[in-house]
């Protein structure tokens, strides 16, 4: 029983001395990093630009202004040497573990990843779930504008790619994910985001379609936009995917929440249906090599609502339902298929992981083609796209003064 006693004593003596965070960081002498970019100077040096709060700004009644947050480049001919050389500015380490989002700017991506990512890889405080994207342009322009809407930019950043797959028009990446695909790219290509930013009368130009307001009296602010998907080979960015393709690789790959598929009327012109993809979402990939040729077959299974009818004669009757289901379907498989053949035909790369389908069908085949897969043989594969598309509700709301209801 004694002893029984001093093992609970002992125990509870070394609980005492080892409670709290055990590498907690005293905030006056650490920055906390909260969004980072790498970018490519002149001389092909590493430039890294660090985001971290302004944490007076962040306490309850500060009366500070302005957004919560101060950024700092720095350069290294490797990205550890530009992390050391933060401390010899600032006197503060940089602490990683609450990183939201990685910026890699256009001309870094170009060149090998793998020169620069490995610092991010490798240091044990950083967390797999920070998100990263390819920016159009510069990281360091990003990370140093300061848009409107928002208090502090990188959560602004993160809820932009968290979001993203509610529309399908940017993939969303985690750290993680983005550099075990760059440790082992042969059969799963690595892919990111791509952001762009933006001046609020650029946005409603380009991409709103409308004459911006030009009166003196407002003020136009930065923007950050998801403007498709960066696909990687060899390390390096070889080119991206608009809206539509990004969404064509989002179905085979399976990882749509929702969407908004836009559909002509049946039987009117300038008439639109929209239907919201919902429900069960599979996508089942077969990859075969076969005399010589790759065959890939896709099933894909999909759901949805009719979200918003711009009709005044439309109905909901037997035709028009087998009508708007056939019109989904048609969508996707024309939108995998533009997807596929930017992809595999024009940059030869393998961001769907179709030949780690094959690897896990066949070993042995796979390790004597796997050399030529990307180059070779992907381009010229067969692609089947089945698409079973089925119509769950056809409106949102009980009543709607645009439908008339077949009775008949």
């Amino acid at each position: 029983m004694n002893r029984i006693l001093r093992t609970v004593l002992l125990l509870g003596f070394l609980l005492s001395i080892t409670t709290g965070c055990w590498n907690r960081q005293e905030p006056d002498k650490v920055e906390y990093v909260l969004a980072a970019g790498i970018d490519l100077n002149d001389k092909g040096q590493i430039v890294l630009t660090v985001l971290t709060p302004v944490l007076e700004a962040l306490k309850p009644m500060s009366g500070l202004q302005g957004e919560q947050k101060k950024t700092l480049s720095v350069v290294g001919n490797t990205t550890f040497e530009a992390v050391r050389a933060y401390i010899k500015i600032t006197g503060k380490k940089l602490y990683w573990s609450h990183l939201q989002m990685l910026l890699i700017g256009e001309s870094a991506a170009k060149t090998d990843a793998r020169y620069y990512f490995d610092f991010f890889s490798a240091d044990p405080e950083l967390r797999g779930t920070a998100y990263i994207a390819t920016v159009k342009g510069r990281a360091l322009d990003m990370l140093e504008s300061s848009p409107d809407i928002t208090a502090l930019s990188s959560n602004y950043l993160k809820e932009i790619i968290t979001n993203s797959d509610l529309e399908g028009k940017a993939a969303k990446v985690h750290l993680s994910e983005f550099a075990r695909k760059l440790a082992q790219p042969i059969g799963a290509q690595p892919f990111s985001s791509v952001l762009r930013l933006m001046d609020q009368s650029e946005y409603v130009k380009t991409v709103v379609g409308m004459k911006p307001y030009g009166a003196s009296d407002t003020h136009q602010s930065t923007l950050f936009y998801a403007a498709g998907t960066g696909v990687f080979s060899d390390g390096k960015m070889v080119g991206t995917l608009n809206g539509t393709e990004t969404r064509g690789f989002l179905w085979a790959m399976g990882t749509l929440k929702t969407a908004i598929v836009v559909v002509p009327c049946p039987d009117e012109t300038d008439c639109h249906l929209s239907l919201e993809l919902s429900g069960e979402k599979v996508s089942k990939k077969r990859v075969k090599y076969e005399d010589g040729k790759a065959k890939i077959h896709l099933q894909i299974t999909v759901e949805f609502n009719i979200g918003d009818k711009a009709s005044t004669t439309f109905k909901t009757n037997l035709e028009t339902i087998a009508y708007v289901e056939d019109q989904f379907a048609k969508t996707v498989q024309n939108e995998v298929k533009l997807a596929f053949h930017k992809v595999a035909v024009d940059y030869k790369s393998d961001i769907f992981a179709f030949g780690n389908s094959l690897e896990d069908r066949n070993p042995k085949q796979w390790k004597q083609i796997k050399d030529h897969w990307e180059k070779e043989i992907l381009p010229e594969a067969e692609l089947d796209v089945e698409v079973i598309s089925k119509l769950r509700r056809t409106s949102r709301t009980l009543y709607s003064p645009w439908v008339k209801a077949d009775h008949s």
